[in-house]
């Protein structure tokens, strides 16, 4: 075994003790240090890994007072420090449909007193109505979709009606204002949130997205990241930035 792997397990077992004592912690961002109540032992750990992704946009992508839609919110990881970053003179309007996870957001809002958040119980897609929404206890692979890679421990699935609704008609609507910045992180719906902003896509400045493996391992598209590109491209995006394996920073406008 390699010390990376050594390290990585003792982390792991570290945060799974912790979590039993305190499910309490604070995480420092990018420099950012943000509080969270953590709503398992995983999601203790996960938090505890979130460092210095924030860096990929930061400054050039993202910017103090900026309107900021983070889509796929989860427990607030993102969503608080970002909403830290843009400051009172920005907002962060944030989806997520999952119950516990909706509550568990307003919770680590309300923990770092933040009043520039607006939570919107809603799956992002490409059209409005409702969809069946999968969930896996114990994990935070919640989605749209009902195959993952990454499965409950126990094989559980439960399966929710949530609403979904575009961008393009959320702010068309005026439900929500026409953002800066776009952060994206839904578990393989990519394709769905972004052919939801045909009409708005090309008046943002920036969009950061997690390039799920489901789009590869499940529906058989080819390497994430370059489906997402390839779709983005056809949207009229093009300045397009590959962070890691995972995530892409478009710069638009």
């Amino acid at each position: 075994m390699t010390p990376s792997k050594i390290n990585y397990e003792f982390v792991r077992r570290r945060c799974f003790r912790r979590f039993q004592k305190n499910p309490i912690l604070r995480v420092s961002q990018s420099g950012i240090v943000s509080s969270f109540h953590a709503i398992t032992a995983k999601n203790y750990w996960h938090l505890y890994l979130n460092r210095n992704e924030m860096d990929a946009y930061l400054g050039e992508a993202l910017k103090p007072g900026d309107v900021v839609l983070d889509i796929g919110g989860s427990v607030g990881a993102y969503t608080v420090p970002i909403a830290k970053f843009v400051g009172s003179s920005g907002s962060v309007h944030v989806f997520e449909p999952e119950p516990e996870s909706w509550l568990a957001l307003n919770r680590n809002i309300a923990l770092n007193n933040l009043t520039n958040c607006f939570v919107h119980e809603l799956a992002i897609g490409s059209n409005d109505g409702s969809v069946t929404f999968f969930v896996r206890p114990e994990k935070d692979t919640h989605s749209i979709f009902e195959k993952s890679l990454a499965v409950s421990p126990t094989g559980r699935l439960d399966r929710l009606e949530v609403p979904i609704r575009s961008i393009d008609s959320l702010i068309r609507d005026g439900v929500v204002p026409l953002p800066n910045f776009v952060k994206v992180d839904v578990e393989g719906a990519e394709l769905e949130v972004l052919s939801g902003m045909k009409e708005t896509i090309n008046q943002v400045r920036a969009l950061y997205i997690e390039c799920h493996d489901t789009l590869e391992a499940d529906m058989r598209l080819g390497n994430p990241i370059d489906v997402v590109s390839a779709h983005l491209v056809t949207l009229g995006v093009t300045n397009i930035r590959k962070v890691d394996s995972n995530h892409i920073v478009a710069l638009i406008s």
